[in-house]
């Protein structure tokens, strides 16, 4: 499996970096022909209006959205808000992966950034996951289509699709990998 990394805005390095750990080939995606060589996407964290502006600009955003329709995503932070279906933010082009609202700098500002340990879903069997949240969304409206596989003071912060994932919170910052397994396992199901 290869995995692409959205890499127009944002810290892709990081990402790059836990995929090595676990020795998983990546490709850091930037143009058209890109999305034909991978099997799967994440879309980091960064700033969304930003990615939403280039991945307008450089006609991303539908490439990126046909992909999703039989290749598995994985929004984190900014990219959660990118495939939400709506984010109340006129700057911001949602790509409609997933069905939830997504709410931008929900959890604070960069001085409010904080990390703490969560519980995932018992299923998955990744329990003490420490991660940080930076700038995060919070995810309201949460259509019955999604399960919510992690919380953090009763908000979902992690939440699948049949084919999607979406995390307020940043998987790739520290060594724990198990979240980027899961990642793997889902997009290969």
């Amino acid at each position: 499996m290869k995995v692409g990394i959205l890499a127009i805005q944002g810290d892709f390095y990081l990402h790059k970096k836990s995929f090595d750990i676990i020795g998983v080939e990546t490709l850091f995606v930037r143009k058209f022909s890109d999305f034909k060589e991978i099997d799967s996407l994440i879309i980091p964290g960064g700033e969304s209006t930003t990615m939403s502006l280039l991945l307008s600009k450089y006609k991303l955003d539908e490439v990126l959205y046909d992909f999703s329709l039989d290749h598995t995503v994985f929004g984190i932070c900014a990219g959660s808000i990118l495939i939400s279906k709506n984010s109340n933010d006129k700057r911001i082009k949602n790509l409609n992966i997933m069905q939830f609202d997504s709410v931008r700098n929900a959890w604070g500002n960069q001085i409010n950034s904080f990390s703490d340990y969560i519980n995932i879903k018992e299923s998955l069997n990744i329990d003490d996951f420490y991660t940080t949240f930076i700038r995060a969304p919070k995810f309201i409206n949460v259509d019955p289509s999604c399960e919510i596989l992690a919380s953090y003071n009763s908000e979902p912060v992690l939440i699948k699709n049949k084919r999607h994932l979406a995390a307020s919170f940043h998987p790739e910052m520290g060594d724990d990998t198990r979240l980027l397994e899961y990642f793997l396992k889902f997009a290969n199901e």
